[in-house]
């Protein structure tokens, strides 16, 4: 029930019936006020025209009995027709008293005739004074009118007349007028009551149809429009409100289509973007940004991650971001453990209003281009190094054979294949750096065929063999009797069984065994090829660089053993291009293994 008046309908009702019950309360007061006093005066006035009458034809007896001395009965008899013909009509008691206070007539008890009366207000009226009150009678409890009025001429009191008339059906008749009112009145307010009920429906029903369609809009349903009943206001109101609707869905159409249109960007973008809130709290990252990070979206909203903690840098009020106006390089251990370097740009936000808001983060992966830089710098010092010295050792030959050593023969042929063995060295690394500079502008291009495996490898054994006895180093060969034929490129295998087996002989001290060993896997439908020496072995934290481009373990000793540092990368480079792989096993003082493996041949076509 309450519920039912709150509603605009209900309260529209009971204010107008309130409205209406109010101005008939007022009304129907000042009504009841002029009816009751119109019936109060009529009665009054009726009554007072009806004793002054009587008193005026009482006047004539009276004063006849006190000149022609009448008989007292003859006089009680004309006063009582005259009283039974002018006064008893109205219900009124009457009673004719002459000037000593003697009851002449009545109308009511005729034994009182002939007594005096003591009623004050006869003896006000004989004073020549008229009375006028209202009184209960004590004998029915109804509401009379007493009028006594002197009878007098020429300014002689001759008696008075005492009237008593009852006025309850004067209000008889006001309580049935006001019946009639309270009627008129309840009536009214049914009528008012189906009037407002209908006024208020009409109201209320467009306003009813606004709400559901707003919240109709609220649910994301731009379909339905407010039926429109008029030009009136509420009409009016309608239609604004079903364009506002089409303005609404068409606002978010566009923002939809934006909102596509941003979320398609970020999910494509190579960089990861990171928003954050006014106070630095995490509220957007593309995926980008998740597989960089190594982290998720949803997890760092949950925990409410500020930007500063996920990068690791100092809190905001150490290092506000957003004045950060140049981009910051960050170094960063991933969970996986692995080391990342990230370029991270900061774009604060403005409100319209000049106020601080949040912050952009572009996140871009450098660490390959860094990478690469150092690569890049090390491999320009690196070939500035190993061109300067045998520049330099050729200089200071060819000086001292100018200053005059050419004239003693022994020592200028000494200069002179120093000379020799310094350019060669020199046309190597050349060649080296044209073979890989070639790999990375043109790929590596095979020339692959069928090959007898066990021929290519005995063949390889037998060309460093003297080189091995030269090094009292013992070299063997470990393979099954029957391989199965390959498919390679022979030169580019030759090339990378001569840089294995010449960098295995040369780092394994005297007395010391190189072992060539292989094995076919059938299920792999390849095999497998490793050199096995026990040299000086490679320290595990340089193993993950080992075939970097001029990588050396021990620098000094690699430049007098004459190495460029490119063979091992001119080898994977080689073996990577035949679909294959190299690996390297190694342990310090006590030896290295480096294995890889060839397609075997199925059909002149690779594995």
């Amino acid at each position: 029930m309450r519920r039912l008046f709150k509603t605009i309908q209900w309260k529209i009702v009971v204010i107008y019936m309130l409205l209406i019950l109010l101005a008939m309360q007022f009304i129907g007061a000042y009504f009841a006020r002029e009816v009751e006093s119109y019936y109060i005066n009529n009665f009054s006035e009726a009554l007072n025209a009806q004793a002054s009458l009587l008193a005026s034809l009482l006047e004539g007896d009276l004063r006849t009995r006190e000149s022609k001395e009448e008989s007292v009965e003859q006089m009680r008899v004309d006063i009582d027709n005259l009283i039974n013909n002018l006064v008893k009509i109205n219900g009124a008691n009457v009673q004719v008293i002459d000037q000593t206070g003697t009851v002449l007539s009545t109308t009511e008890d005729r034994s009182i005739i002939g007594q005096r009366t003591s009623q004050p207000e006869v003896t006000v009226a004989l004073l020549g004074t008229r009375s006028e009150s209202m009184r209960i009678d004590p004998r029915t409890g109804a509401r009379v009118k007493v009028l006594v009025l002197p009878i007098k001429g020429d300014q002689i009191v001759y008696g008075a007349v005492y009237m008593v008339a009852s006025m309850e059906g004067t209000y008889n008749t006001i309580r049935k007028m006001n019946g009639i009112l309270a009627s008129g009145t309840m009536i009214a307010l049914l009528i008012t009551a189906g009037l407002g009920f209908v006024l208020a429906k009409t109201i209320t029903k467009p306003v009813k149809e606004m709400t559901r369609q707003a919240r109709s809009v609220a649910d994301g349903d731009f379909n339905s429009h407010v039926r429109i009943y008029g030009t009136d206001e509420i009409g009016q109101l309608g239609m604004a409100f079903n364009h506002m609707t089409r303005r609404l869905q068409e606002a978010i159409s566009l923002q939809e289509e934006e909102r596509e249109k941003l979320a398609g960007i970020l999910s494509n973008m190579s960089d990861g973007v990171i928003a954050t809130s006014r106070d630095g709290q995490i509220i957007l990252m593309n995926r980008a940004a998740e597989e960089m990070l190594q982290v998720k979206m949803e997890n760092l909203i949950s925990k409410r991650r500020t930007l500063p903690e996920l990068l690791g840098l100092p809190p905001e009020d150490e290092m506000p971001l957003h004045r950060q106006t140049e981009p910051l390089f960050i170094e960063m251990l991933l969970p996986n453990r692995e080391e990342v370097i990230l370029r991270v740009t900061f774009t604060p936000l403005q409100h319209d209003s000049g106020k601080r808001g949040g912050i952009i983060a572009v996140v871009a992966d450098v660490t390959e281009q860094q990478q690469m830089e150092h690569q890049r710098r090390e491999f320009v010092a690196n070939v500035s190094h190993e061109l300067r010295t045998p520049l330099t050792t050729i200089k200071s030959y060819v000086e001292a054979l100018l200053d005059g050593a050419v004239e003693e023969k022994e020592l200028s042929n000494r200069f002179l294949r120093v000379t020799m063995s310094e350019t060669e060295r020199m046309i190597r690394l050349v060649n080296d750096l044209l073979q890989l500079s070639r790999f990375d502008s043109q790929g590596v291009r095979l020339h692959c065929k069928e090959v007898d495996m066990n021929q290519m490898l005995r063949y390889a054994v037998d060309r460093f063999s003297m080189f091995g006895e030269q090094q009292e180093v013992a070299l063997d060969l470990e393979i099954p009797e029957a391989l199965p034929s390959v498919y390679i490129d022979p030169d580019a295998i030759n090339q990378v069984l001569d840089n294995l087996l010449s960098n295995a002989i040369k780092y394994t001290p005297q007395s010391g065994r190189v072992v060539v060993h292989a094995q076919h896997l059938r299920q792999q439908e390849r095999v497998q090829i490793s050199i096995t020496d026990t040299g000086i072995g490679i320290p595990s934290r340089d193993l993950k660089r080992i075939f970097e481009r001029f990588y050396r373990v021990d620098k000094a000793r690699s430049r007098g053993q004459g190495g460029t540092g490119l063979g091992l990368a001119i080898a994977r480079e080689l073996v990577q291009a035949h679909g294959a792989d190299i690996e390297i096993a190694s342990e310090w003082n006590v030896g290295t293994t480096v294995t890889f493996w060839v397609p075997s041949f199925r059909g002149g076509s690779a594995g």
